[in-house]
């Protein structure tokens, strides 16, 4: 009896001092969640922390399990300081692993320590599923804001594309939320020709793994008269700047009516003074600008 508890205090020592001594390991920084499938810069996950003291040091990748997928590092001789490593999301043959939670796991031969960091690893290859709720409005006018609606199956970036173009990217978003479009990006930041344009939305998840596209929403951008810098006397010509796809048109000013396909319009300023509307029909679109003719 005596015997047995002379070594369960020993081995209550032992454990007590090890529980005193500061972990050889510190500062340890380890990415969260990565894609290896993605060819993007979040295609491999970076490790790094410091070690106290020299060491022989073997830096291993294990499975839920505790079983050992890859061996990164070692066994080497690894000075005090900064380790560094990274892993592709292979195994010891190349093959991709399975989605799932991993975690690093260092050895340290000359202090008998295997210590397993608590920092997981999901390892994700299956990208977001990205769907529009709803597109409000169909018809964008100049200066205005459409709003899209859309669900996400995971936490993800969700870009709007319109003719293929990007023109929005919105920051990380749960499940569902809204972003909003004003008709330029920064490949057109005049605004998009007005005709009828295929609105579709991408998502790139935290991993780096892109969705297929949505399903496209036809949304359409009318025709715009640009506003007039001109007062023209009465009965004199000036002319008119459209935004236009090249269909024909049908335009008003006073009494006169017409219809055209240009994009710069030549009229003749009404007889009476004062302001007259110019207006423009297109397949259901209208657009108008005020003019002021002055007295000749």
């Amino acid at each position: 009896m005596l015997v047995l508890l002379g070594a369960t205090t020993v081995a209550f020592a032992v454990t007590e001092g090890l529980k005193l001594q500061p972990s050889p390991i510190l500062s340890v920084s380890v990415d969260k969640v990565f894609s290896p499938t993605c060819d993007c810069a979040t295609d491999q996950a970076w490790v790094r922390f410091r070690i106290r003291k020299a060491d022989t040091l073997t830096l291993a990748v294990v499975d839920a399990h505790g079983t050992v997928v890859r061996t990164l590092l070692g066994p080497e001789r690894a000075k005090m300081g900064l380790v560094v490593a990274t892993w592709d999301g292979r195994d010891e043959g190349a093959q991709v692993v399975p989605d799932g939670r991993y975690r690093p796991r260092v050895h340290l031969k000359r202090e008998h320590r295997t210590i397993v960091l608590p920092n997981p690893i999901e390892v994700d290859t299956k990208p977001p599923v990205v769907k529009i709720a709803r597109v409000r409005p169909h018809v964008l006018k100049l200066g205005r804001r459409l709003a899209v609606r859309y669900r996400v199956s995971e936490p993800a970036h969700v870009s709007i594309y319109v003719g293929g173009t990007r023109v929005v990217r919105g920051r990380t978003s749960h499940t569902s939320a809204t972003l909003d479009w004003y008709g330029t990006s920064t490949r057109a930041p005049n605004g998009f020709r007005p005709r009828t344009y295929n609105l579709t939305l991408v998502a790139r998840d935290i991993a780096g793994n892109i969705s297929s596209r949505s399903h496209a929403v036809r949304i359409r951008i009318p025709i715009i008269v640009l506003p007039l810098h001109v007062h023209p006397k009465t009965g004199t010509r000036f002319a008119v700047q459209l935004e236009t796809d090249g269909r024909a048109y049908h335009w008003r000013l006073g009494g006169r009516r017409g219809i055209s396909r240009a994009r710069r319009l030549i009229l003749r300023a009404p007889k009476s003074p004062g302001r007259h509307a110019f207006v423009v029909r297109q397949h259901g679109d209208r657009a108008s600008v005020a003019g002021r003719g002055r007295a000749g």
